[in-house]
């Protein structure tokens, strides 16, 4: 017995001098850090997802939620939507087939995307490859779903895998970013593999997450709702009283059997007012003095939301020409900067899926860029447009009065047109511009 024993105990330290001890921590410990959504400056995981949750329930249950996300979807894409087109022939007509074909639902998705965008901070469009007929189909991935974030270890910008949650953490799909796809075609059996893209709002510098509009004023959406809650029970209270009667000693037991039930409501009493005296106590509770209160929760709601004033939840009272013209603009600023992040993300997805289907051979064509896709915006305020036109047309007479001093020369006009199109608020490439100014000056 002894002998066996010391036999199991000698096999035992040799199979223990063949295992190489790995520092916690370094790439090859063996142990996966499922707490981590991206960056060790990104929040955690379980953090996060509760976020995701919050803003989602505040948008599915609460008025003012569900309104400054219309708010900016409708800014942001306007009465209709987002329209793209390419000087590149070949990406142009693959742009308009994807935007044709049904089932990519491209005008209703724009709205789908754009709410995603403002309620959860982040969008994960999934693009998906059809080898037989070489169409595209464009869906995309909630932002709750998406538990880890991987990306080359040298730029965190440079994403490369998306973690799905699963039933057991950590156990969930995998989604590859095409510039990390494993093999040459991304073939998954015999279709094309398809691919997944993150885009992010609120993202600070060092993270690879983005952060919901709503959530800074999640806790004042919170403390509104039960304020007036509060309120509608308070003022319940007002309508509620009981009726005091005064009678003398000798009456109390009389009169409690004469009215153990008490008058309806417009029943007239006749009584001696030397034996009977009727009296209506109701709760004095002060409810008018707390609605400063309750505006002072509605500005701290909408100095975090997405650049929104009292204005554009119904509120006027205080409000003039002039403060309604300074919060436009401000509003203006803010949608300006989020439509144009979305038109480059509606842009962005073309572009790496047109990059794709001609790695996958199922189109013909070069690799295409954003500088080969025109981005069409719909107008913030279409009012601007009349104060723009005057503007360029004085614009105009004051360059033609400067040519009549100084003489019409190429550099002026130069000048002269790149100025014409910022007042216009038209953006325009330099190709475009080299093209429209080239041409006149060789007139």
């Amino acid at each position: 017995m002894r002998d066996l024993l010391a036999r199991w105990l000698r096999g035992l330290a040799g199979r223990l001098d063949a295992v190489t001890v790995v520092a916690v921590g370094k790439a090859d410990d063996g142990l996966v850090a499922f707490g981590l959504a991206g960056t060790d400056l990104d929040k955690q995981w379980g953090e996060l997802l509760g976020e995701f949750k919050d803003a989602f329930d505040a948008w599915r249950k609460n008025p003012l939620a569900r309104r400054i996300v219309g708010i900016v979807t409708a800014y942001v894409l306007g009465g209709d939507s987002i329209v793209l087109h390419s000087t590149y022939g070949p990406l142009d007509r693959f742009i308009q087939d994807l935007v044709s074909l049904p089932d990519n639902r491209w005008g209703i998705r724009q709205s789908d995307w754009c709410d995603e965008l403002t309620r959860a901070g982040e969008l994960f469009p999934t693009v998906h490859f059809n080898s037989a007929d070489g169409t595209v189909h464009f869906r995309a991935v909630s932002a709750s779903r998406i538990e880890r974030v991987e990306w080359d270890e040298e730029d965190y910008e440079a994403e490369t895998l998306y973690h799905e949650a699963g039933d057991v953490l950590g156990d969930g799909a995998v989604w590859y970013h095409p510039r990390a796809v494993p093999d040459r075609n991304g073939l998954d059996g015999e279709s094309p593999r398809p691919v997944m893209l993150h885009y992010a709002v609120n993202r600070p510098v060092g993270c690879v997450r983005g952060e919901s509009d709503l959530a800074p004023i999640l806790p004042w959406l919170r403390r509104y709702s039960r304020w007036l809650e509060d309120r509608v029970r308070t003022n319940a209270a007002h309508r509620l009283f009981l009726w005091l009667v005064k009678v003398p000693s000798k009456l109390v037991r009389a009169k409690e059997e004469q009215y153990r039930k008490a008058p309806s409501p417009g029943s007239v009493l006749v009584v001696d007012r030397d034996n009977e005296e009727w009296e209506a106590v109701s709760p004095r509770l002060e409810a008018r003095d707390v609605a400063a209160d309750g505006r002072a929760i509605r500005w701290m709601i909408v100095a975090g939301g997405p650049g929104l004033s009292l204005l554009d939840i119904g509120e006027s009272e205080t409000a003039n020409l002039a403060s309604s013209r300074t919060l436009a603009e401000q509003r203006r600023r803010f949608l300006r900067r989020r439509q144009a992040y979305f038109g480059y993300i509606l842009a962005d997805v073309m572009v790496q899926a047109w990059n794709r289907v001609v790695a996958l051979g199922l189109r013909r064509g070069r690799q295409a860029t954003l500088a080969d896709v025109t981005i069409g915006v719909p107008d913030i305020a279409p009012e601007d447009n009349e104060a723009l036109a005057a503007a360029s047309d004085e614009l105009m007479d004051a360059f033609g009065k400067l040519g009549e001093m100084v003489g019409s020369t190429s550099a002026l006009k130069r000048i002269a047109a790149r100025l014409l199109f910022k007042f216009l608020g038209e953006r325009v490439s330099e190709q475009e511009f080299e093209e429209i100014v080239g041409k006149v000056m060789a007139e």
